[in-house]
């Protein structure tokens, strides 16, 4: 499945990998995560049996809490083990590194692996074409208000816009700025 960054959260790619569907779509990293001079998540490895993390450098960084607001487990460093570490400039400019990790990071990393393959590239171009067939719809049909985001209105907008777009194919207007107002459908 191909989508934009928009569906490119943790929940949605889970969502799909519980599912078995590909998700051929770009995850949605924060600009600090981007830009950010510090090692990343990817450079620490993840040990399940203590649920903690291990630093580039060998320390662990261990459990903290889970926040409910950013569907997000923290893990904490210490004072005592990163003041004298080596890597501390590549690592954090704070006392101690905290790694903040997605709920759902297995899913947003396994959208990260498949966005640098050939069938990535491949399902971009598909999507492109089938969101021009959209487009074309709402601009020729006048459906301004097209929109399909989340579960309920993916089910419920389509329906609708088909029976305004049958509609209006079927008495066509003088001005074209939009379908006539729904009497029956």
């Amino acid at each position: 499945m191909a989508a934009d960054t928009t569906y490119g959260n943790g929940e949605f790619l889970q969502w799909l990998a519980d599912r078995s569907i590909t998700p051929y779509i770009r995850t949605r990293d924060s600009i600090h995560r981007k830009n950010s001079p510090f090692y990343g998540p990817e450079q620490f490895t993840y040990q399940p049996e203590s649920n903690r993390y291990i630093c580039p450098a060998g320390q662990p960084l261990n459990y903290g809490g889970r926040s409910h607001r950013n569907r997000a487990l923290t893990y904490i460093g210490t004072r005592k083990r990163c003041g004298a570490c080596s890597q501390r400039p590549q690592c954090t400019s704070a006392a101690f590194r905290c790694l903040v990790v997605h709920l759902h990071e297995p899913a947003r990393q396994r959208a990260r692996e498949l966005a640098n393959t050939p069938e990535f590239a491949h399902a971009q171009r598909q999507r492109k074409k089938v969101e021009a067939l959209f487009a074309e719809l709402k601009n020729q049909v006048g459906l301004r208000r097209l929109r399909l985001r989340r579960l309920k209105f993916v089910r419920e907008q389509p329906t609708r816009n088909t029976c305004s777009a049958r509609h209006h194919l079927a008495e066509p207007r003088e001005d074209r700025r939009g379908p006539k107002p729904l009497s029956h459908c």
